[in-house]
């Protein structure tokens, strides 16, 4: 009777770890992408609230500063129209830039 040895070679195991290597070091950049945007998303977010909070206070209060800065945002507020109808009549409105020192996002708002 033959004796058949009942396990993996060195080769094997070789292989093994080093497929198991790959897949890890694959999952590893996967995770640290989706980090570092979930990072930015968060960012972009609370950027975005702060302008529609600057934009509403904005809005309803006569008195607010037209240039202005709280806490790590600055923002300004610009007018300007649009020609519409070969300059026959214009769409006014103003323009709200809240900005930090990495993102910068536009806010619109229409002037009656």
């Amino acid at each position: 009777m033959l004796n058949k040895n009942k396990g993996f070679t060195l080769m094997e195991v070789i292989i093994a770890v080093a497929i198991l290597g790959l897949v890890a070091t694959g999952s590893l950049r996967l995770m640290i992408i989706s980090s570092k945007n979930l990072i930015e998303v968060q960012e972009t977010q609370a950027l975005l609230n702060e302008a529609r909070k600057i934009q509403l206070d904005f809005m309803t209060d006569d008195t607010k500063p037209v240039k202005g800065t709280e806490d790590i945002y600055k923002w300004e507020i610009s007018e300007g129209s649009w020609p519409v109808l070969d300059g026959r009549w214009e769409l006014k409105y103003k323009e709200l830039i809240v900005e930090t020192k990495t993102k910068e996002i536009i806010l619109y708002m229409s002037t009656y």
